[in-house]
């Protein structure tokens, strides 16, 4: 008898040590973010996390210009349990600094390494470790006001001449072609320095480049850079309007006929269906970008990793932190909701089956996702500057092209240091991983 009570006081004791063991608060960081989005957010994998994790909180802080507080933090051995980045370059900074905890072992027990594409964890790599997973595939794209098109006779552009033709007849309107700002997010510059490059130079060449194969200072990518920034300043907003401007400015002038377009990724999806947003009744539509070169075909999307998941090195809770960093990528249902409840955002790496996705998402945004995973399966795709590029040269991408706007340097000249910033980074191994060309 004293035997069994033993016995039983020994498993009570056992499942109470991982009973407190499992107590604690996972603090996370987040963007800017709608407070319709945040909830859907914490109804659709927060609440089932901690529904199965008695005694667990998961906190979400909202923090504007989350990326230079991020890294203050971070830096200093600080900041919360789950570190999300706004692309690998960034991720991978951190990880080359010992400032993130590798993940290997906990996506390996979770089997998420035979969900997760070999491709998005690769990028996550530093020295062979995983420290980041993706939370969004997505690439690049125009939305545009389609009802202002179908009034005026206006065709999606599917080649240089017809975006130029297209432009030119908006700007007669008296309605600024693109609408675009960068007040709240500085790297949105790298957006249209991305489309220009893979559209003009081509995918293979940006490939060939990303493997060291070819220089960024060749010709092809200087006049990619001279057309965009003639572009930039005939079809964008003045650069002194277009610095004050963020996407609660932005993406209303397109819903309000100030502007026609916006040469946006993915994550625009998240501001349609929101009526602080899109304050009008016309219709939005979505197209690739068009090519800029005749060698280059129609159409192709340029894929990348918007933001990423990892856990701070110095949290109080790694395993559990990891825990439920993993539980996110295994929550499909939750996933599948909230291509609902926070368009845009979360198009993660995992396969989500249809008949999971709720029937009141955007038809606009499923048809954009079917077509980014098509031509991704097609072959057809290019490269994102701030998944494919390695922390110093993502940060000369954005940064440099203002010098470029502003006559401040010429594009050979800002071609040519990224070139030299880009070697440095390649022979330290830094540079993510590039898929082969399919």
């Amino acid at each position: 008898m004293r035997k069994i009570t033993f016995m039983i006081l020994i498993v009570l004791f056992v499942f109470t040590l991982m009973y407190a063991q499992e107590k604690g608060k996972v603090t996370w960081w987040y963007e800017t973010v709608t407070p319709e989005n945040l909830q859907g957010l914490i109804n659709d994998l927060v609440k089932p996390f901690e529904n199965s994790h008695p005694g667990v909180e998961v906190e979400i802080t909202v923090k504007d210009q989350l990326r230079e507080v991020l890294r203050a933090a971070i830096v200093a051995g600080e900041g919360p349990d789950i570190v999300m980045t706004m692309g690998p370059a960034e991720a991978n900074r951190y990880a080359k600094a010992g400032l993130l905890l590798p993940l290997d072992e906990y996506i390996r027990a979770a089997g998420l390494d035979s969900e997760i594409p070999s491709l998005f964890l690769d990028i996550g790599k530093v020295k062979g470790k995983v420290y980041s997973i993706p939370k969004t595939i997505e690439s690049m794209g125009i939305i545009y006001n389609k009802s202002l098109f179908e009034e005026n006779g206006w065709k999606v552009p599917t080649n240089r001449e017809e975006w130029v033709t297209l432009c030119e007849k908006i700007k007669r309107k008296g309605i600024i072609p693109v609408a675009a700002g960068n007040s709240t997010w500085r790297p949105t510059n790298e957006h249209y320095v991305t489309v220009y490059l893979n559209h003009y130079a081509g995918p293979e060449n940006v490939y060939k480049a990303l493997t060291g194969q070819m220089s960024w200072s060749d010709p092809i990518f200087v006049k990619a850079i001279e057309m965009f920034k003639n572009d930039f300043k005939k079809y964008w907003p003045d650069f002194s309007t277009y610095s004050t401007m963020a996407a609660e400015d932005i993406v209303p002038m397109v819903a309000m006929r100030q502007a026609a377009m916006l040469v946006i990724g993915t994550w625009g999806f998240q501001w349609m269906g929101d009526p602080a947003y899109w304050p009008s009744d016309d219709e939005w539509g979505w197209a690739p970008f068009p090519s800029l070169n005749e060698n280059v075909p129609y159409p192709i999307v340029d894929i990348g990793i918007g933001t990423t998941l990892s856990v701070n090195k110095n949290s109080e809770h790694p395993d559990l932190a990891a825990d439920f960093l993993i539980s996110m990528f295994k929550n499909k249902e939750g996933l599948a909701k909230l291509q609902r409840d926070f368009p845009g955002e979360w198009v993660a790496p995992v396969d989500i089956p249809s008949e999971s996705i709720p029937e009141e998402v955007d038809p606009v945004f499923v048809e954009h996702i079917q077509t980014q995973y098509k031509l991704l399966k097609e072959g057809n795709y290019g490269y994102t500057t701030w998944t494919f590029l390695g922390p110093e040269t993502w940060q000369w991408c954005y940064e440099g092209i203002e010098k470029v706007w502003l006559d401040q340097m010429t594009p050979e000249e800002y071609m040519k240091k990224w070139d030299e910033i880009f070697k440095k980074e390649l022979e330290e191994g830094i540079v993510p991983p590039v898929p082969p060309r399919r």
